[in-house]
């Protein structure tokens, strides 16, 4: 089967417990802010919820809801919670052919502790092993979180895109990418067609403090990808594909924020679905995508207000897939209009 959509990593049941009775604590600059329980003591437990998550999960789920064919390559353990992965992917019409269980070992967990929209999170994760295997080739895939022992997956990764040059990367780095540095995901980013990172993440790739997204943008396409794109909380969104830095504000519903985990996913998945249906309408082969938005800022602005809506929906709800939208909907608000500002480099 010829799949739109491979996602690549790790997956985790997410446990949400919503509390009331704690506080925050920043420094004078606001700044580096701890959440704050009473010692020793019981806290009550407002709501709680246990869902499936992962940004591979995550995307696969959402793409899967904007009507691509997609597949997911994750290691789960043995137990009731990997049964649980593949029963509601399975459920979603999503394939689970490379979801490999692991005897002997648990499926990954977090515990996430929701006040006031925030998150703290508390994370167990299995040291499972990846391997390039025999996939049926994909127009896309969805690179992210994967465990510390990345390097060795990610070098055969590396490989396998040079073998298969019509295969699109679109790379999320996880927190072990990020913790290991630029040298260790230099080989991934020269290979890359679109790269998603928030401000901070980015900041971190460059090891710098920069908040000008102009400079932030053309410092990372010199390490290669074609296509980069920022998302700022609050403050929208960004994307370039090397001579624009096209804008665009954040979409407000009106309804109230709840939780924000996993709306970097909803958009990213919502973007390059975006860029997978202009392609298919205007013609475009699968390997000049990226080159697309080069000369069609409409199709990139497109792209950046669909993510922006279906991260939106996520934010709604506790979980990182509740809320998602379909394609239906996102082009059901795209039509009543959102603004964007392009700033000139």
């Amino acid at each position: 089967m010829k799949f739109d959509l491979l996602a690549i990593g790790d997956s985790s049941i997410d446990e949400f417990m919503k509390v009331d009775d704690a506080s925050v604590v920043c420094d004078i600059d606001h700044k580096n802010c701890k959440i704050c329980f009473d010692y020793a003591d019981k806290i009550p437990v407002e709501s709680y919820n246990a869902t499936l998550a992962g940004n591979a999960p995550n995307v696969v789920t959402a793409c899967k809801l904007l009507g691509l064919e997609s597949t997911i390559y994750t290691q789960l353990g043995n137990d009731s919670n990997g049964e649980r992965f593949i029963t509601e992917f399975k459920k979603l019409g999503i394939d689970t052919t490379y979801c490999i269980k692991n005897s002997g070992k648990p499926t990954n967990v977090h515990s996430i502790i929701v006040f006031k929209g925030e998150r703290t999170i508390f994370s167990y994760h299995e040291h499972f092993e990846y391997k390039v295997i025999d996939w049926s080739t994909p127009l896309w895939i969805y690179y992210s979180s994967l465990p510390e022992n990345f390097e060795s997956f990610q070098a055969n990764l590396v490989e396998y895109l040079k073998k298969n040059e019509n295969v699109l990367l679109a790379f999320n780095p996880g927190t072990y990418h990020l913790k290991a540095g630029i040298e260790k995901i230099k080989n991934i980013l020269e290979l890359t067609d679109v790269l998603f990172v928030n401000l901070e993440e980015a900041q971190k790739i460059l090891s710098k403090n920069e908040n000008d997204l102009e400079k932030l943008h053309k410092e990372l396409q010199r390490l290669g990808p074609k296509l980069t794109v920022i998302t700022d909380g609050e403050n929208g969104s960004s994307a370039s594909s090397g001579n624009e830095v096209v804008y665009a504000k954040i979409y407000d519903d009106g309804k109230k924020l709840i939780d924000k985990t996993g709306a970097g996913d909803a958009f990213a998945s919502a973007f390059l679905s975006a860029l997978f249906y202009n392609s298919r309408e205007t013609g475009i082969s699968s390997n000049h995508i990226c080159e697309l938005v080069v000369d069609d800022k409409k199709s990139l602005k497109e792209a950046l207000n669909w993510g922006a809506i279906n991260s939106c929906g996520v934010t709604r709800y506790i979980g990182s897939t509740a809320g998602l939208k379909t394609k239906k909907e996102i082009e059901e608000i795209v039509i009543k209009g959102n603004e964007f500002t392009i700033f000139n480099l």
